[in-house]
């Protein structure tokens, strides 16, 4: 009748078979050559058998992997960063008719920390507001286009903490050819 042990009882044979093999690992091996010429190599003393000094094994060590995912949800805030930071206006994919002025407005989680700021670009411009911790930014009479806005919170020393998706939006202008807006129905 085959008896399985517990469980327990596996963990002190298996630590035995793990020193083993690490004895094993670091044993003296031996080289002989036999009367029909044939090299053989043992663990085992022979004799006329000649003592081989064996490298150490060779050993690799994977690196971490990340535990997050681009997916992952938000983080919790910690003393370097920051749970998101989102442009909140105007939204992807918008499409503008004529504005007098644009105003982009950034959402930061938490608040804005002393000391960090916000940099956001207009089609890689920087723009300037009248205060470092400013989160609403004025552009008056953007240009008709396609526009790429990209926002992302720095600290003191100039190092990233929080980058906000980019996003796009389209300016529409009248013209010659269309001088009234489809959207306003005149």
């Amino acid at each position: 009748m085959l008896r399985i042990a517990p469980r327990a009882a596996l963990i002190p044979v298996t630590l035995v078979i793990l020193a083993a093999a690490g004895f094993a690992a670091a044993a003296t091996m031996y080289r002989w050559v036999d009367a029909n010429g044939v090299v053989h190599y043992s663990d085992t003393p022979q004799p006329g058998a000649e003592q081989v000094a064996m490298p150490s094994a060779q050993t690799y060590r994977a690196t971490p992997v990340p535990t997050t995912s681009p997916n992952a949800t938000p983080k919790p805030a910690d003393a370097t960063g920051y749970q998101s930071c989102s442009i909140t206006a105007p939204a992807a994919d918008d499409t503008l008719f004529a504005p007098e002025a644009l105003t982009i407005s950034v959402q930061v989680t938490p608040n804005l920390r002393p000391g960090d700021q916000v940099i956001v670009t207009l089609d890689g411009a920087t723009l300037q507001s009248g205060s470092s911790s400013a989160l609403s930014y004025q552009v008056a009479a953007p240009e008709r286009g396609a526009h790429t806005l990209s926002a992302a919170v720095h600290d003191a020393q100039g190092n990233t903490l929080c980058n906000a998706p980019d996003i796009t939006f389209n300016v529409q202008r009248p013209s010659l050819l269309s001088p009234q807006s489809p959207a306003k129905g005149h």
